[in-house]
């Protein structure tokens, strides 16, 4: 049975381009709803699975106290991966099709830092020391770029221009953007690569932000970063790793952005289909960035 569920991970992966954090769940989800048919009924293969067993399922899940968005993710999963065998005709029957999703729980707002928290923050980081010097040039890039956190720890050296003021970032789905940097990102950046005196070419497949193991920074690991130097900013808001993305979106809409410009930098989906074909007097990525983002002229 584990192998038609790996099976579903790999279509996952080489037919949707989910991210490797939704792979993941995908797989927590679906090992948990495994362990469960073993240890709780007489199922041998999927098609043993019954709408009875699915429902005893979710049961079970909401036995154990999972939260309403827990419980709409999980019954996702199970749900995807019994289509998937329908389709591929392993079964002849979805047990999950007359299954209930549970309504997953309205998301609160998310967290955001006015311009003067974030210039705080970023100013928070002692750039005496090295990890003071990488951490000012992590946030500062995540606050010029938007880009997310799943984005940031997965740059490398050689994703960086300096001289050219960009940033090459490989979003959701193998999707490229080309971003901008502002000063304040480039200088802190600068100062961060400095302290390396390795030869350019050994840079390739470098990471742009390490760990003391010299491992990819994590984003468990980012967010503790943003959260201590909040704290030493005295901000009191529940942080995220997410927030200075979030921050970001709300600086440059309140500074007159346009929804579609912001979008693009963001690398959402709503508008990605569009920015492939030129408009007429559509201002380029850079000239609009320079004229919105809160720190282009710092």
């Amino acid at each position: 049975m584990k192998k038609q569920l790996d099976d579903f991970l790999s279509v996952l992966i080489q037919e949707r381009g989910l991210s490797e954090n939704t792979i993941e769940a995908y797989r927590g989800d679906l090992y948990q709803y495994l362990d469960f048919l073993i240890k709780n009924t007489d199922c041998t293969i999927w098609t043993d699975v019954t709408d009875l067993t699915v429902m005893k399922y979710l049961y079970y899940l909401k036995d154990q106290g999972n939260a309403a968005s827990t419980l709409a993710r999980k019954a996702a999963a199970v749900r995807g991966f019994h289509r998937y065998l329908l389709r591929s005709h392993q079964v002849n029957h979805d047990p999950s099709f007359s299954m209930d999703l549970p309504k997953a729980e309205k998301k609160p707002l998310p967290s955001m830092l006015t311009v003067k928290q974030t210039e705080q923050l970023l100013a928070a980081p002692d750039t005496q020391t090295a990890l003071g010097r990488r951490d000012k040039a992590m946030m500062e890039v995540l606050y010029a770029t938007g880009m997310r956190v799943s984005e940031c720890i997965q740059l490398n050296r050689e994703d960086l221009n300096l001289e050219l003021e960009f940033i090459r970032c490989v979003g959701k789905k193998g999707s490229e953007r080309i971003l901008p940097l502002n000063q304040p990102a480039i200088q802190a950046l600068e100062s961060y690569l400095s302290l390396s005196d390795e030869p350019k070419e050994s840079h390739l497949g470098q990471p742009l932000f390490m760990n003391r193991l010299d491992n990819r920074l994590t984003r468990q690991g980012i967010w503790k970063i943003i959260k201590h130097y909040a704290e030493l900013a005295d901000i009191s808001i529940q942080m995220s790793p997410e927030t200075l993305r979030h921050s970001l979106t709300a600086h440059l809409l309140q500074n007159g952005a346009d929804l579609e410009f912001v979008d693009e930098l963001m690398g959402r989906a709503n508008n990605s289909a569009a920015m492939r074909y030129p408009r007429p007097n559509r201002l380029p990525l850079k000239e609009v960035y320079a004229r919105f983002h809160p720190r282009a002229h710092s």
